[in-house]
């Protein structure tokens, strides 16, 4: 078939015509079979194909348009034409040629085809490039069931031929390593039915497939448990999924620790009705454990439920004895850190599908160690604030004449600090399942602009609680010392009532009269000078230390 040249841009050409309106199977019949190019690879990473017929205006500009657009995203991109033994031109429409075009996305199997679709017309609008999409369709082959014959290759252990009668404990390991396939396989083949390792041998002998020579005098041939194929006999197996296998064995194990709770919680004779529940789990666990090819033996089953179902039920004992509080609340608490451990999974593959194969991926080599150290200063400055609030906003002493421990300003910044990246992370995981689901490309432009928006917003508000909270801490310190107690410690900042007499009739003091009657709050002293707050006026003052004599206050007067 002639391949037909249409000018696109300098210097390059656009393939021939595909004859069919795919790319699964007959539909590359049309002509003389041969394929047309697959255009570039994109540099983005994918793992969804969506084929889509797109009608472009018949003009070289507007194809030539389309196909750089379209080609400028990664995509394939094709000319189409319909088959000899149909009428398929008519739903082009007049005055236009269509194209086939294979968009490539990242993430889920739910709304790719809606993604695509949004994709190729969003594109349209903002080019206004006369282009109208007519058919998508997903492109997927059963490639995670695999139901063909595997055979390994391996080299003969000597000692794996001895009779088992004669031995050695060598030759018993070497004939265990086989039996487990716990040896160095050379080589694996992969046929469909069940052929015979005799036959397969003699094929591989004469320099079948990859021709590479085969010795059957030191290679062994055999195909490991489970892995013997489908019988050619049989119907085709059912591709069963993920979520199918998972969600029994979920249950049955959620079922185990509750049978724990319940045999602990019960006394006498009741105590054997969930235990009897339990051991009833064995079964259909491990069932569905090693529901794989072929049906094992009744022993592996069992004790494959067992190493599940056991350790599960020992968990929910456990946890019932050594937990304080009634069965009732051991389940809650149970059930709530279930759902947390579930919120976190959530929480870490939506950050997952939010920064793979994204700018961040691609930079992280320079921007994880710019992010470090900027993290480790923003900490002690955002400590060292809180205190800052703390001392000077709750008892008007400044900051710097309290000593503070760097390790305190740490640990005074890493709740408010830890509450602010926790909701950033929710509002960023959001966002990456909205991406993993190809929700992006409805609102792509909010998306951009509301995550950074919505990321800071939340990082302000968390930080703004933490000011809250220490100006909160400040005034809860303020009653205690009015009434005469000594407050709580906050982050190394510790306050303490003391009792201080002049040491002359006539002394300095700044912001004073100095009250010597009643208890003065004070968070230690800052070189010469000692700085308190008194309650009564609520006000602070500062006096010398070589001015006063400082005792620690004995009630709520002073003598």
């Amino acid at each position: 078939m002639a391949r037909t040249v249409t000018r696109r841009s300098a210097g390059r050409t656009v393939p021939g015509p595909r004859a069919g309106s795919g790319s699964a199977g007959s539909g590359d019949q049309g002509g003389n079979g041969e394929r047309a190019d697959a255009g570039p690879t994109p540099a983005e990473p994918f793992n969804r194909r969506i084929e889509v017929l797109v009608a472009v205006v018949d003009s070289p500009d507007e194809t030539s348009l389309a196909a750089q657009l379209l080609e400028g995203r990664g995509w394939s991109v094709r000319p189409w034409r319909p088959r000899d033994d149909n009428t398929d031109a008519s739903v082009l429409g007049s005055g236009r040629v269509g194209l086939l075009v294979e968009v490539r996305l990242h993430g889920a199997r739910f709304g790719a085809v809606q993604a695509a679709v949004s994709e190729i017309e969003n594109l349209a609008r903002r080019h206004q490039a006369g282009m109208w999409v007519l058919d998508a369709v997903l492109i997927e082959h059963d490639l995670a069931h695999d139901f063909r014959s595997v055979f390994h290759a391996h080299r003969r252990l000597p000692e794996a031929s001895t009779p088992s009668g004669s031995r050695s404990p060598r030759a018993w390991i070497a004939a265990l390593r086989t039996s487990l396939g716990l040896i160095s396989t050379v080589r694996i083949l992969k046929q469909t039915r069940r052929p015979s390792v005799e036959a397969l041998e003699q094929r591989l002998e004469g320099g079948a497939l990859t021709g590479r020579p085969y010795d059957p005098l030191n290679l062994q041939l055999r195909a490991p448990m489970g892995m013997q194929g489908r019988d050619p006999d049989e119907p085709p197996p059912v591709p069963v999924s993920a979520w199918r296998l998972a969600g029994p064995v979920l249950t049955g194990l959620v079922l185990a620790v509750a049978c724990g709770i319940a045999a602990a919680a019960t006394n006498g004779l009741f105590m054997l009705v969930p235990l009897l529940v339990a051991c009833a789990l064995v079964w259909p666990v491990g069932h569905e454990l090693t529901n794989r090819r072929e049906e094992q033996p009744r022993a592996v089953t069992l004790a494959w439920g067992t190493a599940a179902v056991a350790p599960m039920t020992l968990a929910g004992v456990l946890l019932t004895l050594t937990m304080p509080g009634p069965p009732a609340q051991v389940a809650r608490v149970t059930a709530y850190a279930v759902l947390g451990v579930a919120l976190c999974a959530l929480i870490l593959y939506g950050l997952g599908y939010a920064l793979v194969h994204s700018w961040f991926s691609r930079n992280a080599n320079w921007a994880v160690p710019a992010l470090v150290p900027a993290l480790a200063l923003s900490l002690p400055w955002f400590g060292g604030l809180l205190h800052t609030m703390y001392l000077k906003a709750g008892f008007g002493i400044p900051s710097d004449a309290v000593q503070v421990s760097v390790y305190w300003t740490y640990a005074a910044s890493l709740k408010p600090v830890g509450i602010a990246l926790g909701l950033s992370a929710v509002v960023l995981a959001i966002a990456g399942w909205m991406r993993h689901y190809h929700q992006w490309v409805h609102a792509r432009g909010m998306v951009r602009i509301g995550v950074p928006l919505m990321s800071v917003f939340v990082i302000g508000i968390s930080l703004t609680a933490g000011l809250v909270g220490a100006e909160a801490a400040a005034n809860r310190a303020r009653a205690a010392a009015a009434s005469g107690k000594a407050p709580s410690a906050y982050y190394g900042a510790q306050g303490q009532l003391v009792c201080v007499k002049p040491v002359s009739k006539e002394i300095p003091v700044f912001n004073g009269p100095l009250a010597t009657t009643l208890p003065l709050l004070t968070f230690g002293t800052s070189g010469d000078r000692v700085w308190l707050w008194d309650s009564r006026r609520d006000e602070s003052l500062s006096v010398r230390l070589e001015d006063v004599v400082v005792s620690e206050a004995g009630g709520n007067t002073c003598r």
